[in-house]
């Protein structure tokens, strides 16, 4: 249902310039962390706080003149702030007044009730009153006083025991964020106004978790008890022992039985819930809400979410500017098609990094450490990497758990050119940067369109650093070299030269283990110009462990930790022309 139509917010926390937020039902608000996202929701919750508050006083109050009526920051408890200068965009209280509009749903149509703050100089108080051109429309006036508007906080660790309170303590725990001190009341309250109802939410929580919710009853102590059973399990378990998605979700379905015909405004409900789940509650949500004549807007970042809420109501937020992704006609098919993720990433980054996986990521980070690289700064702020994993290494059905990974964590499934060609359609300007392995296989390196495609001129990255003094080295500083282990690495090693390197010419073999340290390095570089060195290292380590009996000491996906002991002249060059291309990137 949808009882707002839209918001706008002007000098609010992180929205300076008056920004117009589209709210269907439901609506959904993503963006990255700190960008404005709960602002959003939080302005919507002052403003129905401030117009309740004023139609209240004004009740009450016998002066005919209408003024503004005062809130105290500790009676705000939807949006505490320590100062309430703090509600002030870039906390400049003197150049303008806050100045929240919310439609509100007049038979079918949007009827805008505009409320204004002003700050009072003790920083403990703000003004509030309607906007003049909204005290023409008294009937939209009332009707938005009437709505309850609440906010739901990502639920926090739950207590064992829970007294019973009353619905308006409910209410006061709720808007000071403390969701986790009444769902049990919450539930109490659904099962004793409607056993209908409660068995509906019963339904729900057995149908997503396989378990049975007892009937929440207040015992003899003052509290609620309430409890669940599950398959595999004997007797009841405390709602204090369940998982918190469980937890979360029930707080969400209580709220939306016990509070008909309202709004809820939901920060981050897929919170400690895995991607199935995640689909299932925002269906359920939509849903529920929808037969409960409420409505729902939600702040996310779940990717799964975002595609659900394409079609209908999704609103980019960054740096406190709002963008309606659903209603961009001119690129809505690209996103569908491309992923939306993948457009918001992009966005929130201006660039792209085309990688053939995760560990290539890693490597990238311990080169640019050994060679004290000005972009290793930048490569550990995970918030400004926008990388996508290219086709060519799109694991198979037989996939690594790091493979998996790789799979669930990028965007595989398209060369880069193409990839970067369909974002660019919607985001002029973005750049780009593909770093491809040689896989023995020479490709022109292009500069064309703001997309780079450099390829290493080694095989693949960890060519650059994997030799056997350094897997030797690294195998001696792990196992008790006395006994048995004393000369396991160099024999599983030598048996491996022969088998994986110097296969054609076995005497080329004992020709660099007898050369000097300069020419072993030379002769190991055009040994391996075509040998896949990370499976050579992975391959040596699996037979370590086989020969001494012990856990494999690295796999393929954490060979990277061997850079910060190998020669920083090893890597300069090619090495350093690619994070020097990176840096260009990524500043």
């Amino acid at each position: 249902m949808r009882l707002l139509h839209y918001v706008e917010i002007e000098n609010f926390k992180r929205f300076g310039e008056t920004q117009h937020i589209e709210l269907d039902h439901p609506a959904v608000l993503i963006g990255p962390n700190n960008c404005g996202k709960t602002s959003a929701i939080q302005a919507i919750a002052l403003w129905s706080m401030g117009l309740k508050t004023w139609r209240t006083e004004m009740e009450n109050s016998k002066a005919e003149t209408r003024t503004g009526k005062a809130l105290n920051r500790m009676s705000i408890l939807q949006v505490p702030v320590p100062r309430t200068r703090h509600f002030w965009h870039d906390l400049k209280v003197s150049d303008k007044r806050v100045r929240i509009t919310v439609g509100v749903d007049q038979s079918g149509r949007p009827v805008p009730v505009t409320m204004i703050f002003r700050h009072h100089p003790s920083d403990e108080l703000v003004y509030c009153e309607p906007a003049p051109e909204s005290l023409e429309q008294p009937a939209a006036l009332e009707a938005a006083a009437k709505l309850d508007v609440s906010i739901l906080y990502p639920m926090s660790g739950i207590a064992a025991d829970e007294a019973v309170i009353l619905p308006t303590r409910i209410d006061y725990h709720l808007g000071r964020g403390s969701t986790a001190e009444v769902v049990r009341n919450l539930c109490l309250l659904v099962a004793k106004r409607s056993a209908g109802d409660w068995g509906k939410v019963t339904e729900l929580m057995r149908r997503l978790f396989h378990v049975e919710l007892s009937q929440p009853v207040e015992n003899e102590r003052g509290a609620v008890d309430l409890s669940y059973t599950q398959v595999g399990t004997k007797g009841d378990l405390d709602l204090s022992l369940a998982g918190r998605g469980f937890q979360q979700v029930l707080l969400i379905f209580a709220h939306l039985f016990s509070h008909q015909r309202s709004v809820l405004l939901i920060d981050e409900p897929d919170a400690h819930l895995e991607f199935l789940r995640q689909r299932q509650i925002f269906v359920l949500l939509r849903d529920i809400a929808h037969q409960n004549n409420c409505q729902v807007v939600m702040v996310t970042h779940s990717e799964v979410v975002l595609g659900e809420a394409l079609d209908t109501n999704l609103t980019l937020i960054l740096d406190g500017k709002a963008d309606d992704l659903a209603k961009r006609r001119d690129i809505h098919d690209a996103l569908r098609h491309f992923g939306a993720e993948n457009y918001v990433r992009a966005r929130e980054t201006g660039h792209v990094l085309y990688v053939e996986g995760s560990t290539d990521v890693d490597m990238l980070k311990g080169f640019a450490r050994r060679l004290e690289h000005p972009v290793s700064a930048l490569l550990e702020e995970e918030s400004r990497l926008n990388v996508y994993y290219l086709q060519d290494n799109y694991p198979g059905p037989d996939r690594s758990t790091d493979e998996e990974l790789e799979r669930v964590e990028g965007g595989f499934g398209m060369p880069a050119r193409d990839h970067f060609g369909a974002l660019c359609g919607m985001l002029p300007g973005l750049r780009g940067l593909a770093l491809y392995d040689h896989d023995g296989h020479a490709r022109p390196e292009v500069n064309a369109g703001g997309l780079s495609e450099l390829q290493w001129r080694r095989y693949e990255p960890e060519n650059y650093f994997v030799t056997p003094e350094l897997l030797e080295s690294w195998v001696s500083s792990k196992l008790d070299q006395q006994g048995l282990f004393a000369t396991a690495p160099t024999i599983v090693l030598t048996e491996l030269l022969r088998e994986r390197v110097f296969v054609e010419n076995p005497a080329d073999l004992e020709t660099y283990l007898r050369a000097d340290a300069p020419t072993r390095k030379a002769l190991w570089r055009a040994q391996t110009q075509h040998v896949k060195l990370s499976a050579f290292a992975e391959e040596y380590f699996r037979r370590i462990a086989a020969a001494t009996g012990t856990a494999m000491l690295l796999r393929k996906g954490s060979l990277h930790v061997l850079i910060d002991m190998c020669d920083p002249a090893d890597l300069n060059g090619d090495v350093r022309a690619k994070l020097d291309a990176l840096l260009d990137l990524l500043e």
